[in-house]
């Protein structure tokens, strides 16, 4: 590695830190190191050695107890160690889950974080699966009326973006996806408000 090149490495805080709590920030993580080892042409003790720093909390002391038995090892071998400590049955269970919970829900869910959850979640469990068959899946979580109008409304090469947008205008303009409890209490704030905005409304009828 050139010296030039060495001098771009970037510091250590803002290398991905990883504390291996959460739903796929191993993945994020194995990504990240192997992005800045690929562009800077790091060796890989050069990665390992900052590992004591990059590893935190519950991670971190993983790493300590994992470390002391092989000594040290390649990045190559780390990242296995990392997948096959967290990428297991138990985790894909977990987020399987948790998809297949989130339904998306107009009166609380706002579109772009919901789908761009919800596809971060199909992209680790299902590497090699194809962009239209992941938002199929994500559009299926949408349910009834409001599945079958975002459906009918997109093609197989619709983007993200296309998806997300047309998601906010199905349920802005025509309120599919509102639950019938949350347009009851949304009609009565609105009665309220009006009450209140203008309360001789009813004595200048009777007048």
């Amino acid at each position: 590695m050139g010296q030039e090149l060495l001098k771009e490495v970037p510091k250590l805080k803002e290398w991905p830190h990883f504390n291996g709590e959460g739903e796929y920030d191993h993945m994020n993580f194995i990504r990240g190191i192997g992005m800045i080892k690929e562009d800077f042409e790091l060796q890989h003790r050069l990665v390992t050695a900052r590992f004591n720093t990059l590893f935190t909390r519950s991670a971190h002391r993983w790493y300590i107890k994992f470390r002391q038995a092989p000594g040290h090892q390649s990045w190559t071998w780390w990242k296995i160690q990392i997948i096959n400590k967290l990428a297991n049955d138990a985790w894909r269970l977990k987020v399987e889950t948790a998809f297949e919970y989130a339904k998306f829900h107009a009166n609380k869910d706002k579109a772009l974080p919901w789908f761009c959850h919800k596809k971060d979640r199909l992209t680790e469990l299902y590497p090699d699966t194809s962009e239209f068959m992941i938002h199929r899946m994500i559009i299926r979580q949408c349910g009834g009326d409001l599945e079958h109008s975002v459906k009918s409304s997109t093609t197989e090469q619709s983007s993200a973006e296309d998806i997300i947008n047309i998601l906010e205008e199905v349920t802005t303009r025509t309120r599919i996806g509102y639950s019938r409890v949350n347009l009851k209490t949304r009609c009565n704030t609105l009665c309220k408000d009006s009450v209140h905005k203008n309360p001789k409304g009813n004595s200048n009828n009777a007048e």
